[in-house]
Protein backbone atom coordinates (compact mmCIF):
# COMPACT_ATOMS: atom_id res chain seq x y z
CA UNK A 1 0.00 0.00 0.00
CA UNK A 2 2.71 2.51 0.75
CA UNK A 3 4.62 1.55 -2.20
CA UNK A 4 1.22 2.67 -4.30
CA UNK A 5 1.09 5.62 -2.71
CA UNK A 6 4.58 6.65 -3.16
CA UNK A 7 3.88 6.06 -7.45
CA UNK A 8 0.90 8.51 -6.74
CA UNK A 9 2.25 11.93 -7.89
CA UNK A 10 0.52 15.68 -7.55
CA UNK A 11 -0.29 15.89 -11.31
CA UNK A 12 -1.70 12.64 -11.27
CA UNK A 13 -4.39 13.62 -8.50
CA UNK A 14 -4.55 16.85 -10.50
CA UNK A 15 -5.48 15.16 -13.95
CA UNK A 16 -7.75 12.28 -12.33
CA UNK A 17 -10.05 15.63 -10.66
CA UNK A 18 -10.19 17.24 -14.06
CA UNK A 19 -11.42 13.85 -15.28
CA UNK A 20 -13.80 13.85 -12.94
CA UNK A 21 -15.48 17.10 -12.41
CA UNK A 22 -18.05 15.11 -10.22
CA UNK A 23 -15.57 13.63 -7.94
CA UNK A 24 -16.53 16.04 -4.79
CA UNK A 25 -20.52 15.57 -5.62
CA UNK A 26 -19.72 12.10 -4.40
CA UNK A 27 -17.62 13.29 -1.27
CA UNK A 28 -18.81 16.68 -0.90
CA UNK A 29 -17.52 16.08 3.34
CA UNK A 30 -13.91 16.64 2.25
CA UNK A 31 -14.53 20.04 0.84
CA UNK A 32 -14.85 21.35 4.33
CA UNK A 33 -11.60 19.34 5.73
CA UNK A 34 -9.77 21.27 2.49
CA UNK A 35 -7.56 24.23 3.27
CA UNK A 36 -5.05 26.24 0.76
CA UNK A 37 -2.95 28.68 1.14
CA UNK A 38 -4.14 32.37 0.71
CA UNK A 39 -2.26 33.54 -2.39
CA UNK A 40 -1.17 37.35 -0.08
CA UNK A 41 -0.88 36.50 3.30
CA UNK A 42 -0.20 33.07 2.85
CA UNK A 43 -2.16 31.49 5.76
CA UNK A 44 -4.51 28.46 5.48
CA UNK A 45 -8.48 29.28 4.01
CA UNK A 46 -11.25 27.26 2.88
CA UNK A 47 -11.78 26.21 -0.63
CA UNK A 48 -14.88 28.86 -0.76
CA UNK A 49 -12.89 31.46 0.91
CA UNK A 50 -10.25 31.03 -1.59
CA UNK A 51 -13.15 31.03 -4.46
CA UNK A 52 -14.21 34.37 -2.77
CA UNK A 53 -10.68 35.89 -3.47
CA UNK A 54 -10.15 34.54 -6.85
CA UNK A 55 -13.80 35.89 -8.10
CA UNK A 56 -13.17 39.36 -6.38
CA UNK A 57 -9.56 39.39 -8.32
CA UNK A 58 -11.47 38.89 -11.20
CA UNK A 59 -14.02 41.46 -10.70
CA UNK A 60 -11.49 44.11 -10.07
CA UNK A 61 -9.00 43.33 -13.27
CA UNK A 62 -12.46 42.86 -15.15
CA UNK A 63 -13.25 46.92 -13.77
CA UNK A 64 -10.09 47.79 -14.88
CA UNK A 65 -10.44 46.73 -18.63
CA UNK A 66 -14.01 48.01 -18.76
CA UNK A 67 -12.86 51.78 -16.96
CA UNK A 68 -10.20 51.85 -19.91
CA UNK A 69 -12.10 50.64 -22.70
CA UNK A 70 -14.48 53.67 -21.76
CA UNK A 71 -11.63 55.86 -21.59
CA UNK A 72 -10.56 55.03 -25.02
CA UNK A 73 -14.17 55.34 -26.66
CA UNK A 74 -13.83 58.48 -24.96
CA UNK A 75 -11.26 59.90 -26.41
CA UNK A 76 -12.10 58.01 -29.88
CA UNK A 77 -15.35 60.27 -29.37
CA UNK A 78 -13.52 63.23 -29.00
CA UNK A 79 -11.22 62.98 -31.69
CA UNK A 80 -13.98 61.65 -34.34
CA UNK A 81 -16.08 65.05 -33.39
CA UNK A 82 -12.75 66.78 -34.11
CA UNK A 83 -12.37 64.83 -37.35
CA UNK A 84 -15.80 66.02 -38.40
CA UNK A 85 -15.03 69.78 -37.86
CA UNK A 86 -11.42 69.37 -39.88
CA UNK A 87 -14.01 67.47 -42.66
CA UNK A 88 -17.16 70.41 -42.47
CA UNK A 89 -13.90 73.16 -42.97
CA UNK A 90 -13.14 71.40 -45.92
CA UNK A 91 -16.45 71.09 -47.40
CA UNK A 92 -17.37 74.49 -46.73
CA UNK A 93 -14.36 76.05 -48.23
CA UNK A 94 -15.18 77.94 -51.23
CA UNK A 95 -11.15 77.69 -52.92
CA UNK A 96 -8.37 75.82 -53.06
CA UNK A 97 -7.12 78.83 -50.75
CA UNK A 98 -9.64 78.67 -47.73
CA UNK A 99 -8.92 75.10 -47.72
CA UNK A 100 -5.37 75.50 -46.88
CA UNK A 101 -6.33 77.99 -44.67
CA UNK A 102 -8.75 75.96 -43.04
CA UNK A 103 -5.89 73.25 -42.62
CA UNK A 104 -3.92 75.13 -40.81
CA UNK A 105 -6.48 76.99 -38.78
CA UNK A 106 -8.09 73.18 -37.84
CA UNK A 107 -4.78 71.68 -36.98
CA UNK A 108 -3.60 74.94 -35.42
CA UNK A 109 -7.25 75.57 -33.23
CA UNK A 110 -8.90 72.22 -33.07
CA UNK A 111 -6.36 69.63 -32.81
CA UNK A 112 -3.59 71.98 -31.28
CA UNK A 113 -0.68 71.29 -32.79
CA UNK A 114 2.54 73.22 -32.17
CA UNK A 115 3.74 72.94 -35.88
CA UNK A 116 2.09 72.39 -38.87
CA UNK A 117 3.35 72.71 -42.21
CA UNK A 118 1.73 71.89 -46.33
CA UNK A 119 3.90 70.82 -48.88
CA UNK A 120 4.11 69.40 -52.25
CA UNK A 121 6.82 67.80 -54.77
CA UNK A 122 4.80 68.90 -57.62
CA UNK A 123 4.22 72.26 -59.13
CA UNK A 124 0.64 73.23 -58.46
CA UNK A 125 -1.79 74.91 -61.18
CA UNK A 126 -2.02 77.85 -59.16
CA UNK A 127 -0.11 79.39 -56.55
CA UNK A 128 -1.75 79.13 -53.09
CA UNK A 129 -0.05 80.81 -49.98
CA UNK A 130 1.13 78.11 -47.54
CA UNK A 131 1.36 75.55 -49.76
CA UNK A 132 5.04 74.95 -49.81
CA UNK A 133 6.84 73.76 -53.25
CA UNK A 134 10.03 71.32 -52.17
CA UNK A 135 12.46 70.81 -54.74
CA UNK A 136 15.07 67.66 -55.34
CA UNK A 137 18.15 69.71 -54.51
CA UNK A 138 18.51 68.29 -50.74
CA UNK A 139 18.91 65.05 -49.55
CA UNK A 140 16.60 65.17 -46.62
CA UNK A 141 13.73 66.52 -49.20
CA UNK A 142 14.15 63.04 -51.32
CA UNK A 143 14.68 60.87 -48.26
CA UNK A 144 10.92 62.23 -47.25
CA UNK A 145 9.46 61.45 -50.28
CA UNK A 146 10.51 58.44 -50.75
CA UNK A 147 9.58 57.20 -47.44
CA UNK A 148 6.17 58.20 -48.10
CA UNK A 149 3.40 55.90 -49.25
CA UNK A 150 -0.08 56.94 -50.22
CA UNK A 151 -2.45 56.63 -47.42
CA UNK A 152 0.17 55.60 -44.77
CA UNK A 153 1.21 58.30 -42.29
CA UNK A 154 4.61 58.49 -40.59
CA UNK A 155 5.19 59.02 -36.52
CA UNK A 156 8.38 59.26 -34.83
CA UNK A 157 11.10 60.96 -33.76
CA UNK A 158 12.44 64.16 -35.64
CA UNK A 159 15.30 64.57 -37.50
CA UNK A 160 17.08 67.92 -37.27
CA UNK A 161 17.40 68.31 -40.78
CA UNK A 162 14.01 67.61 -41.60
CA UNK A 163 12.77 70.30 -38.88
CA UNK A 164 15.20 73.07 -40.67
CA UNK A 165 13.33 72.11 -43.93
CA UNK A 166 10.03 71.42 -42.53
CA UNK A 167 9.11 73.91 -39.61
CA UNK A 168 10.12 77.71 -39.80
CA UNK A 169 9.90 77.87 -36.11
CA UNK A 170 13.14 78.11 -34.04
CA UNK A 171 11.68 75.69 -31.11
CA UNK A 172 13.26 72.43 -31.49
CA UNK A 173 10.59 69.64 -32.35
CA UNK A 174 10.68 65.96 -30.50
CA UNK A 175 8.17 64.26 -32.44
CA UNK A 176 7.17 64.69 -35.98
CA UNK A 177 3.67 63.26 -38.05
CA UNK A 178 3.88 63.07 -41.93
CA UNK A 179 0.44 62.67 -43.57
CA UNK A 180 1.12 61.74 -47.24
CA UNK A 181 -1.28 63.34 -49.57
CA UNK A 182 -2.07 61.35 -53.02
CA UNK A 183 -3.91 58.70 -54.22
CA UNK A 184 -1.49 56.67 -56.45
CA UNK A 185 1.62 58.65 -55.98
CA UNK A 186 2.56 60.67 -53.55
CA UNK A 187 2.44 64.60 -54.52
CA UNK A 188 2.91 66.08 -51.27
CA UNK A 189 2.32 65.72 -47.65
CA UNK A 190 0.60 67.33 -44.18
CA UNK A 191 3.67 67.69 -41.74
CA UNK A 192 3.22 67.89 -38.08
CA UNK A 193 5.59 69.00 -35.33
CA UNK A 194 5.29 68.54 -31.40
CA UNK A 195 7.51 69.62 -28.54
CA UNK A 196 6.74 66.49 -26.71
CA UNK A 197 6.45 63.05 -27.86
CA UNK A 198 2.90 63.03 -29.26
CA UNK A 199 3.83 61.59 -32.37
CA UNK A 200 5.50 58.44 -31.57
CA UNK A 201 6.01 55.62 -33.85
CA UNK A 202 2.85 53.25 -31.50
CA UNK A 203 0.32 56.23 -32.05
CA UNK A 204 -2.48 55.04 -34.51
CA UNK A 205 -2.67 56.58 -38.03
CA UNK A 206 -6.43 55.76 -38.65
CA UNK A 207 -7.86 59.11 -38.30
CA UNK A 208 -4.59 60.43 -39.53
CA UNK A 209 -5.11 58.65 -42.36
CA UNK A 210 -8.63 59.39 -43.12
CA UNK A 211 -7.35 63.04 -42.81
CA UNK A 212 -5.08 62.66 -45.32
CA UNK A 213 -7.72 61.54 -47.35
CA UNK A 214 -9.89 64.35 -46.85
CA UNK A 215 -7.08 66.95 -48.03
CA UNK A 216 -6.24 65.13 -51.09
CA UNK A 217 -9.45 64.24 -52.51
CA UNK A 218 -9.89 68.62 -51.76
CA UNK A 219 -6.80 70.07 -53.25
CA UNK A 220 -6.00 66.99 -55.90
CA UNK A 221 -7.50 69.42 -58.67
CA UNK A 222 -4.48 71.26 -58.31
CA UNK A 223 -1.97 68.92 -59.30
Amino acid sequence: MSSLLNDIHAEDVAEYLNRNRTFFHVFPNLLSDLSIPHPKSGQEVSLLERQVFDLRAQRDALKVEVDSLKNIAGENGQLLQKVYEFAFALLAAESEQTAVDAVYAVMRGTFEVEEVTLLSWEVPKQTVCGLHQLGFSQAWSNSLKETLQPENPVCGLLEQAWQKGLFASDTPMQSLCVIPLGQETVWGALALGATSDRFSPELGTYFLTVMGQMITARLQRLF
